[in-house]
């Protein structure tokens, strides 16, 4: 049985762990890459949790290695700075369309 994992900054983890997940904890500005690389070939996590910041900078190939082979499905997390902050928002339809297609669709309320 596949296993979960959040890839979080340690400003973040506290909680998750408090949640009973398993957590990788990466400093600001960190590769994610050969981390991604690990979990893809170790087959232990089939689920993981990144925060969005980290994803980023994700090498394209190991991206594109790991949704051939289908393990581990990757689920980007938007974690907000501070409690109460906010940027504009975005609707997760209008994001996830962004992502699909590169580019931004404003949607009326």
């Amino acid at each position: 049985m596949s296993e979960l994992v959040v890839i979080v900054g340690k400003d973040v983890s506290p909680g998750f762990r408090l949640g009973g997940f398993d957590c990788i904890e990466l400093e600001e500005g960190e590769d994610a890459s050969a981390l991604l690389e690990g979990i893809h070939k170790e087959g232990r996590y089939g689920l993981v949790c990144i925060e969005e910041r980290f994803l980023e900078g994700v090498s394209r190939d190991i991206m594109r290695r790991i949704k051939k082979s289908g393990l581990p499905v990757i689920v980007p997390v938007n974690i907000p700075e501070a409690w109460g902050e906010g940027g504009p928002e975005e609707a997760p339809f209008a994001r996830l369309i962004r992502r699909a297609i590169g580019y931004h669709i404003k949607l009326k309320k």
